[in-house]
């Protein structure tokens, strides 16, 4: 007789079947969950902006993105024909024949930003007027002057104005603002103003022929800005009411520092070092 075994079946193995399928559907419910929460893998597709082919003297009258440089002999590169639009030079040059007439010249319309893109040898780089107008990230070179802001209440900011034959910047008009731009390397003056409570607040203005910021306009407001190397003053205040001159850097300038207005308001905190007057500042203290 053969002898056999008997194995008694295990009475466990039902519910050890039971907890093995209850972990797998926990594990494949935990990945979903973590699946969902994951970055998605989709590509995101950045569609190309639309672009507008511009001519030399057009007139813009709605938004756009231009789509090529401009090389004008003899008119305005472009002209701003409405108010609340916004002419996105996307990085192109517009180019003059050295004239009389404008890059972008915007007369009279509010609301208008210009931005990104280069102008280049005009009577004037770019023109504001109006109220309430942007121009930023803007290069202007080799121009009469560089920029021209007047109207009222408009902002240039964030641009670079270079190697003009005049003024890198001209700032009139009422409480207009030239911020955080850089000026350097104009013929006369890095940014003159002469409107009425101005502000000039934390431009590099450097290396111009004349004075750095040169102010004839009444009550402005200069702080915060770096004037060096300039062929006068690196800040000259000789305008009306009450202006205020503080938190600047004047150095290695060809006259003062900072000639500041005898009825001025001096904020504190200027400083000057290495200007070809010995005093350094005047009706101002300087460290």
């Amino acid at each position: 007789m053969i002898a056999t075994e008997y194995v008694e079946p295990s009475r466990r193995r039902p519910a050890t079947i039971g907890i093995a399928v209850l972990s797998a559907a926990l594990l494949v419910a935990a990945s979903l969950l973590a699946l969902r929460h994951s970055p998605s893998t989709k590509k995101v597709v950045v569609l190309p902006q639309a672009t507008t082919t511009v001519t030399c003297g057009q007139v813009i009258t709605v938004s756009i993105t231009v789509g090529n440089d401009l090389n004008c002999p003899s008119t305005d590169g472009l002209v701003v024909g409405a108010k609340s639009i916004t002419i996105n030079l996307n990085g192109h040059t517009l180019t003059g024949n050295g004239g009389t007439a404008f890059g972008v010249f915007n007369n009279q319309f509010s609301g208008v930003t210009i931005e990104n893109g280069s102008v280049q040898n005009w009577f004037v780089g770019l023109s504001a007027g109006g109220g309430l107008n942007k121009i930023t990230g803007v290069r202007a070179f080799q121009n009469s002057t560089g920029l021209s802001v007047f109207g009222s209440g408009s902002t240039a900011s964030g641009n670079v104005s270079f190697s003009n034959a005049t003024n890198g910047m001209n700032l009139t008009g009422i409480n207009n603002k030239a911020t955080s731009n850089v000026v350097r390397s104009n013929g006369g003056n890095g940014i003159r103003v002469f409107g009425t409570g101005d502000v000039v607040q934390t431009n590099q203005v450097e290396n111009n022929g004349a004075s750095g910021i040169s102010d004839g306009g009444t009550a402005t407001t200069i702080t915060g800005n770096v004037t060096n190397a300039n062929g006068g003053d690196g800040i000259l205040v000789s305008g009306f009411g009450i202006p205020t001159v503080g938190t600047n850097t004047a150095n290695f300038n060809g006259a003062f520092g900072i000639e500041a207005s005898p009825g001025g308001k001096d904020s504190g905190g200027n400083l000057a070092k290495g200007n070809t007057q010995a005093t350094q500042c005047k009706n101002v203290i300087c460290s």
